[in-house]
């Protein structure tokens, strides 16, 4: 019987200790301002390279390959930087890609005039 209670005993501080955190502070470090000006303007400055080239990295002039490869460090970083990075919308796109229409009609199978599409 004691072992049962014992075994129980030392689950429950086990138990408790893991629901307690393990010690371990909640608080959220919060980052320098500096620092995330810093990097916020390298991301847009990074963006506007890649709407510039349409999101090819290739197409860069040799100074803003360089300008591109000093944001990421290496050509290596700057090309799958390019590659997780998705075409700017064109003005006025809806989420689904088109441009204008009634969204009612565009998932239907009428066309934005009412009349059928690929039938």
């Amino acid at each position: 019987m004691f072992n049962r209670i014992g075994t129980l005993s030392l689950c429950l501080v086990a138990l408790s200790y893991v629901l307690a955190g393990c010690g371990m502070s909640n608080d959220v470090i919060k980052e320098d301002p500096a620092v995330a000006k810093k990097k916020m303007d390298a991301a847009v400055s990074l963006r506007s390279y890649f709407d510039k080239s349409n999101g090819n990295f290739d197409s860069l002039s040799e100074e803003d390959k360089a300008a591109v490869i000093k944001l990421q460090g290496s050509e290596a970083n700057a090309r799958e930087a390019f590659s997780h990075m998705v075409p700017s919308k064109p003005a006025g796109a809806s989420s689904t890609g088109t441009t204008g229409g009634n969204p009612a009609d565009m998932m239907s199978h009428n066309g934005p005039q009412g009349g059928k599409v690929g039938h």
